[in-house]
């Protein structure tokens, strides 16, 4: 017994580091950022509660920024999802010419982001629509979720296909009744995955255009945030902060509980 109560307090031990970085460096900031969007400015820091955010929610820039977002969210992540899936596919049912190049799927993880910038702004010059950062984003992801979709294919041992096929189970009764369910929460991790990077395109969309103030189709929260802080702002900067971990909290545990349905 003492052997075993021993053994439990070396693992909490272990995880102590990690949770003291979690609470200095997450916790205790985000409680600043939640204090800040609480109050009228830095100095005076009287309270007016939600003011802060009625105002951040009635802006049209962050309304424009909200909605440009949630629209890289429905058109870019479906778009990188399918590809992955086919090629994931195609990888693990070994098709030689697109094993020949699985290489450049995980290129675009190593290849430093402004040198790809580069390219994109001499091929897309002309272009006056959100395609380019919808096309970038779906470049720079593509090899993460190919490698953790593939793993989940190849992950299926083939007897169990072996014995679905002696009992008759035709290709699609495979596909619909084995391989969908058994990778499926591979599949929903790899789009929470997504949607989350998603919110992470600032950079690359910052290189493109070159400039805090992008057109209106590619202007996100990442842009109306970087603002706030450049006008020295931290009230809106604090309010749109949280608003947004609050929408990116949203769809998480939406993703969470749909494929805790789906597992049932």
């Amino acid at each position: 017994m003492k052997k075993h109560l021993k053994w439990n307090t070396k693992c909490k031990l272990c995880f102590l580091p990690s949770l003291i970085g979690t609470a200095v460096f997450f916790v205790v900031p985000y409680m600043r950022v939640l204090y800040y969007s609480l109050i009228d400015n830095q100095f005076r820091r009287n309270f007016v509660w939600f003011d802060n955010y009625i105002k951040t929610l009635t802006n049209k820039y962050f309304l424009l920024s909200l909605k440009n977002s949630l629209l890289l969210i429905a058109i870019a992540v479906p778009i990188l999802m399918v590809l992955a899936l086919v090629i994931s596919l195609a990888l693990s049912y070994g098709i030689k010419w697109v094993r020949k190049t699985r290489f450049a799927f995980v290129l675009p993880m190593v290849i430093p982001t402004a040198s790809i910038v580069l390219i994109w702004r001499s091929v897309f010059a002309d272009s006056s629509t959100a395609l380019p950062i919808y096309l970038l984003f779906i470049w720079k992801n593509i090899g993460i979720c190919i490698v953790l979709l593939t793993a989940a294919f190849t992950s299926i041992e083939g007897s169990v296909f072996e014995a679905a096929r002696l009992d008759g189970a035709n290709s699609l009764i495979l596909h619909t009744k084995i391989t969908i369910p058994m990778v499926a929460p591979t599949v929903f991790f790899t789009a929470l995955l997504s949607i989350v990077n998603s919110f992470k395109i600032f950079k690359e969309s910052y290189l493109f255009y070159g400039t805090n103030y992008p057109p209106d189709h590619s202007y996100t929260l990442q842009y109306y945030m970087n603002n706030n802080f450049l006008k020295l702002d931290y009230q809106s900067l604090a309010t749109s902060a949280v608003l947004t971990s609050i929408l990116v909290f949203g769809i998480v545990m939406s993703g969470i509980f749909i494929q805790r349905r789906f597992d049932r």
